[in-house]
Formats: structure tokens, sequence, C-alpha cells
């Protein structure tokens, strides 16, 4: 009996110490939790401030239009006889490209050269009339030095020349008008005569022959030189003053993806457009056969240039308060800190004061983080 009570006080003393070690440990455990707690971290992405080469650019869009384009319309009203191109036919200078009926221009050139040739014919015999004319005239003078002949003889020799001079004149007047009708007529039959003032391409065609065409009609055809071609876009007064002839340009195309064509600013308008204030440039870029006419383009100009900036990316700086910030990762807490910004590549922004390279920010300042909050930094891989 007393070896079965001292085993049972043994098993209770046993149990006592186990609950009260548990109890220990139980108790370090939340004493080790509890810093734990009060050190908890958010996790943020973050970049560092680094150091590029930014380039600020303007961006114009539109579509691409061939530098030189071409209407060739009918000076005169007639029926076509021949149209010699069809679109997509390249052209040179000074190339027949349609006719108009020439026939009855034709005549009139033929009755005009006739005319001509009268005109000219009276002017040969007024001319010789008026050489009969002037040596009787000289003859009556002598004779009438000498007492031979009476006045009245010589005041008629002096009628007839001048009578012969004045033929002369008219016979002149006849042949210059008829000169004149001849050229006219010689113009009208060139104007038949269609052909390209400049080196092209044929891109529209709106009549075949037989049709009758004029002045006031459509275009024969329209030729354009599609070597060089142009993007034209409007731009701000403040654009306008941050450009000058001559800049690069970059043209990239939807329809030719992965490609850039190499271009410049090739004008700018002196005089603002009125009705929305800005003023009208014009880029234009070499065409090796790639470009067509109305493809979507945009041009991206450089219009300044930072060396070695400091940067960061655009998303890393917002407004507090009326201040362009940064939000600063320290010692594992977010700061805000005030920054002033310099270019602009529409990526990376130029930081002119506020942080160095090397310093650790917040990537997106639209995040809800508030300044003084523990973060966990987390890196793009």
């Amino acid at each position: 009996m007393r070896n079965a009570r001292a085993q049972l006080a043994a098993i209770v003393l046993i149990g006592g110490l186990s609950f009260g070690i548990s109890a220990c440990r139980d108790a370090e455990s939340t004493a080790a939790a509890a810093p734990a707690s009060t050190d908890r971290r958010v996790d943020v992405p973050a970049v560092k401030v680094g150091v590029a080469d930014l380039d600020s650019t303007l961006q114009i869009s539109g579509s691409l239009a061939p530098q030189t384009r071409v209407a060739i319309l009918a000076k005169m009203s007639g029926t076509l006889s021949s149209v010699n191109v069809q679109i997509g036919d390249r052209v040179r200078q000074g190339q027949v490209v349609a006719t108009l009926d020439r026939r009855e221009i034709d005549a009139q050139v033929d009755a005009a050269t006739a005319a001509v040739n009268v005109a000219g014919a009276g002017v040969e015999s007024a001319e010789a009339t008026l050489a009969n004319a002037m040596q009787e005239y000289e003859r009556s003078q002598n004779l009438f030095d000498k007492g031979a002949v009476p006045r009245q003889r010589l005041d008629g020799a002096e009628t007839a020349k001048r009578g012969a001079s004045a033929q002369r004149d008219l016979a002149k007047a006849n042949l210059a008008q008829s000169e004149a009708a001849l050229r006219r007529a010689r113009e009208l039959q060139r104007d038949a005569t269609l052909t390209s003032p400049i080196d092209g391409v044929i891109v529209e065609r709106n009549y075949d022959p037989g049709t009758l065409a004029g002045p006031g009609d459509k275009s024969i055809v329209v030729v354009a030189d599609l070597r060089v071609m142009k993007l034209e876009a409007g731009v701000s007064e403040l654009e306008a003053g941050r450009l000058r002839v001559g800049m690069p340009a970059r043209v990239v195309v939807q329809a030719r993806p992965g490609m850039v064509f190499d271009g410049r600013l090739a004008a700018i308008a002196p005089e603002v457009d009125a009705r929305n204030r800005h003023f009208a440039i014009e880029v234009r870029t070499a065409n090796t056969g790639q470009l067509l006419s109305g493809m979507y383009a945009t041009a991206t100009i450089p219009v300044a240039r930072a060396q070695q900036a400091v940067s960061a990316p655009v998303n890393a700086i917002g407004t507090r308060d009326g201040r362009r910030v940064a939000f600063k990762i320290e010692n594992a807490i977010v700061r805000e800190i005030p920054v002033t910004e310099g270019l602009s590549n529409g990526t990376l922004v130029q930081i002119s004061s506020g942080l160095q390279a090397g310093d650790t920010i917040v990537a997106d300042v639209r995040r809800d983080v508030t300044p003084g909050t523990k973060v966990n930094p987390v890196f793009p891989h």
C-alpha cells in the first residue's frame, strides 16, 4: 500500500513539472512572436534610379502623300482620241499621256498658215509700191528744185508716198494679226496633246478614248512623283518654337511593321492657322518602293537631348499637394522626396534634383503607399 501511494505521488509530481515546462515554452513562444508582428513589411515593386541618354521627342501622325502630285486636265473641250497610260505606269517628263481629236484644229492651223502667207505677200507688194513712190517723190523734188516741174506735181508725189507708206504699215499689221492667229492655232494644236510635266507614276485615270472632256471636267490622269513622300501635320505654338527645318525624323508605317525610314523636317509654316492656332509642318522621307500614297505613318522628331542624365520611370514620379514627388525607400521605410524634372522621352524622365543615381524608389507612385510604411522592395527580374 505504501508503494502504491509513493508511485502515485511520483506521477503527480512529474505531470506538474511537465505542465510547468510546457507553460514556460508557450510563454516564450508568445513573447518571441510579439516583436515579429510589429516588424511586418509590405511588398512593393521598386526600381533603382539610373543614368541614361534621354531624347525629348515630338510625334506627328497622318497619311503619307507624294511630295509632287499633278492632275493633267484638258485645256479645251474635245473628244479624247487616245489615252496612252494605265494606273501604275511610269512616265517621263514630256511623255504623251493622252490626245484630243485634232482634225478641226489641224484645219485651223492650215488656214492660219495660208493667211500668214497671203499677208506676207501683201507686205511685199506694199513695200514695192512704197519704193516706187519714194523714187517718184525724189525725182519730183529734184525737178522742182530746178524749176522744171510745178509745185502741184511735187505735192502729188508726196501724197502718193504717204499713201504707199500707210499701205505698207497696214500690210504689216495684217501680217502680224495673221501670225498671232497662227500662234494661237498652233497653241491649240499643242494643247490637244497632253504630256506629263514630271517624272512619276500614274495614280489616277478617269477617262477612256471617245469621251468628251473639257477644262471644267475631272483630270484625264494624275501623275505623282513617289520618290519622296511627305507627312503633313499641325503643331502648337510651343512645339513649333522648338522645331527647326532640317531636324532628323524617324518615320514608321503601320503597313510596314519593324521598318524605320529616315526623314527630315522639311518645312514649317511661317503663319499660324487661325482656325486651330496650329502651325503646319511637313516631314519628308525618301521612298525606295516600300511606301505607298495614303499609308498611315508616325514621324518622331527629337527636339532636345540630355546625355547621361539621372533618370527614373515616368510612373515613379507623381503629384502630391501640388508638388512633384517620388517615394524613396531608405532603410526599408518609404519617404516622400520632392523632385525637379527635366526632359522626358515618354518612358523615362530626367531628375534634375531630389534623387541620385542608385537610389531605390517605388516603381509606381500611384500605389497606395503611405510615407513611413515599412516595405520590402521587390525588383523586376
